[in-house]
């Protein structure tokens, strides 16, 4: 089934200079994008810490359209459109596109930008006049994604989280499918702290999956303690539609 969806919007970069500003910016190698092809990106400020978290598809030599929670996208836009300067280059929120949700690894629509997921799903990408008769996704169909997003460790920064972590605290370095961090490929905003950190090893807090109790949803970005003792942060969660107040969630926690 595809659905229709509010969590996401389209961030488009068009213009000849569109590779080379967002090979400057972001933490991936847009270089070796192809067209048709997508990637997971970040964006980090200059301490190294996500912003912002998406992926971005090549859909023809000078044109990127971004699918970027909708809690981010305004604040993204915003920032890189202060680094811009005199490139030539456009970057907008595309209202004329519109991301979709499949949970079905054979859903096919026409005339779409597919973006393969874990889990036998995928984003769509496509027109806004294609799409008036799907469903938007409902509170149940919104939660059994997230949870797989959990199950899959891909991790996602939202206006709650941006800050909070720097890429390798959250595995994005090894998110599925591809990595969404190049360490090879020169300078972006926060390059030189998120390099040191993997060169050196010297991140000591990580992704984990856990199960929390709680009689409403925990909050993202808020402070918890692990059954184990450890401290953590949360970055995602989601209802266990099988327990009652129970919750499962990405959490950012330190060593044992």
């Amino acid at each position: 089934m595809i659905y229709r969806t509010e969590h996401y919007r389209v961030l488009r970069f068009s213009g000849v200079d569109a590779l080379a500003f967002l090979q400057s910016q972001l933490t991936n190698d847009v270089t070796a994008l192809s067209i048709g092809g997508w990637q997971w990106q970040g964006y980090c400020s200059a301490k190294g810490r996500l912003l912002s978290t998406f992926a971005l598809a090549r859909v023809t030599a000078d044109t990127f359209e971004a699918v970027v929670p909708t809690s981010t996208i305004e604040p993204l836009a915003k920032r890189l459109a202060m680094f811009r300067l005199r490139s030539k280059l456009v970057i907008e929120i595309a209202t004329d596109r519109e991301v979709l949700l499949a949970n079905d690894a054979n859903a096919t629509l026409e005339r779409a930008t597919r973006l393969a997921l874990p889990a036998n799903r995928a984003f769509f990408v496509t027109s806004t006049t294609t799409v008036e008769a799907l469903p938007f996704a409902s509170a149940e169909v919104w939660n059994t994604w997230q949870l797989a997003n959990i199950n899959a460790l891909i991790p996602e920064i939202t206006a709650a989280t941006a800050e909070m972590f720097v890429p390798q605290m959250i595995g994005w370095d090894t998110v599925a499918p591809g990595g969404g961090v190049s360490f090879t490929k020169g300078c972006y905003p926060g390059q030189e702290i998120v390099a040191r950190a993997h060169y050196r090893g010297a991140v000591k807090r990580h992704l984990a999956v856990v199960v929390l109790h709680a009689n409403d949803q925990p909050a993202l970005g808020a402070d918890t303690d692990l059954a184990d003792g450890r401290s953590a942060q949360i970055c995602n969660v989601a209802a266990n539609p099988a327990r009652e107040s129970e919750y499962v969630a990405l959490v950012v926690a330190g060593e044992n």
